[in-house]
């Protein structure tokens, strides 16, 4: 396949296929999603395929045996051809690409070379997930050429990549809406270190200082990997308009910086994670969450870093907003015995966190281990699905307009049928333990 087409036009004589128009060709072409009946019709005719191509390439489900091919075929040359006309017929097939997924490919000898070549020819591309393997050094700073992304996700990234070139790369990336670190991001000291040192277990805090500038309309933040307390409080206030956060994988930061950070965006967050390993935080690390952040929506936390104090009357509200809880577990001794799912069935009938709808648990907090247990997790899906709106009040009165706007604002925020779940972990053999849904 060559590296540009003709948009329209016809090589043989029309037949019945062939006569209908063209915004009906591409109309059938919208209806298609398998990517082999894509390019089945892409090869019927020249019209056909300036009209299948666009759905084609746009969004391409790479794999370590496909991604050869689409690289030939979208870049086959080292560098970009010139850029065709506005008004042009033509198109180069790279173009047309706004979606990449590579998460799926294996390492190859060849695979970083051929993830920079892509990214040096599909400059219109708004969202990016990287690779398992070979994306740093050249795959990472062709980044650069992909000024048009909006959401880049480098958490499936394992291999080592220097965050200073990875800094210098965000600030071409000016409408990033999403961000989240690659997890073996480390800066270019810390990485000769432990060349010079592999036996170190725990490698000691590198002395390196870097920033990085946000990106002016990011929404969502995930930070994890090998930054420092400097990198997160010396960047300069972020920007307002972030209103989810991440946090994981954490080895070097600190609870002050963490702490610091975490307020700083307090007042905007609508979502938080904070999943273990992060091993400077304390175990009651979350514990006035829903005090700083009156906001927010969703809550995603390891019970390392918490504790049943979390509900307690004096940490929680009945008017917080909150919707929906995840709770996972690292699985360390003590930690199964930290939330259990009567600590947040008494706050529900205690009238607080009266708009929550949905929890979900790791299997790792034995939850669903043993009969009685189940009973409680029966009884506080009850609870979530009730009308708690009168919960924890004295004297109210029936049928009080208070309770009737009251009731109907709690309808208009409730976004997802009330549920438990008992989620399973990768560890485990299956993926849901036990599921109560109503």
């Amino acid at each position: 396949m060559n590296g540009h087409h003709q948009s329209n036009g016809s090589s043989c004589p029309p037949t019945s296929y062939q006569s209908l128009p063209y915004e009906i060709i591409c109309e059938i072409i919208s209806y298609i999603s398998s990517q082999g009946a894509l390019h089945a019709a892409s090869l019927v005719s020249r019209r056909y395929n300036a009209a299948a191509n666009p759905a084609l390439y746009r969004q391409p489900k790479l794999t370590s045996s496909t991604i050869d091919a689409f690289v030939h075929s979208v870049a086959p040359t080292v560098f970009p051809p010139p850029k065709k006309n506005v008004n042009s017929k033509e198109y180069h097939l790279a173009d047309l690409v706004t979606t990449l997924d590579l998460s799926p490919l294996l390492y190859s000898e060849t695979l970083r070379s051929s993830i920079a070549r892509l990214l040096t020819h599909c400059r219109n591309i708004t969202s990016l997930t990287g690779s398992q393997k070979s994306f740093n050094g050249v795959a990472l700073r062709a980044l650069r050429h992909s000024t048009k992304l909006t959401h880049l996700n480098l958490t499936p990234c394992q291999d080592s990549c220097d965050l200073q070139d990875f800094f210098h790369t965000l600030t071409q990336l000016p409408h990033l809406i999403t961000l989240n670190f690659p997890p073996g991001g480390m800066f270019s000291s810390s990485s000769r270190q432990s060349a010079r040192s592999p036996q170190t277990i725990t490698p000691a805090i590198p002395t390196v200082k870097s920033t990085f500038v946000y990106p002016a309309l990011l929404q969502s933040l995930s930070i994890c990997g090998c930054i420092i307390d400097s990198t997160i409080l010396a960047s300069g206030s972020p920007p307002t308009t972030i209103t989810s956060f991440s946090a994981s994988h954490l080895p070097f930061v600190r609870m002050g910086a963490l702490r610091t950070y975490i307020n700083m965006l307090a007042p905007q967050l609508t979502s938080l994670s904070v999943l273990h390993p992060i091993p400077h935080l304390p175990h009651n690390f979350l514990d006035k969450i829903f005090l700083s952040c009156p906001h927010l929506l969703r809550l995603t936390a390891s019970v390392d870093f918490m504790t049943a104090h979390i509900f307690d009357e004096e940490n929680c509200v009945a008017e917080h907003p909150i919707e929906r809880i995840d709770l996972d577990c690292s699985g360390g001794m003590g930690s199964e015995f930290k939330i259990s799912s009567d600590d947040i069935s008494i706050a529900l009938m205690e009238g607080r966190l009266r708009r929550l709808r949905v929890v979900r648990a790791s299997k790792r907090l034995g939850w669903a281990r043993r009969s009685e247990e189940k009973k409680r997790v029966e009884d506080l899906a009850e609870l979530l699905i009730m009308d708690r709106s009168g919960f924890g009040e004295e004297n109210e009165e029936e049928g009080s307009q208070e309770d009737d706007d009251m009731r109907s604002e709690y309808v208009m925020v409730e976004k997802e049928d009330p549920v438990v779940d008992i989620v399973g972990t990768d560890d485990d053999d299956d993926n849901v333990e036990d599921e109560l849904s109503h």
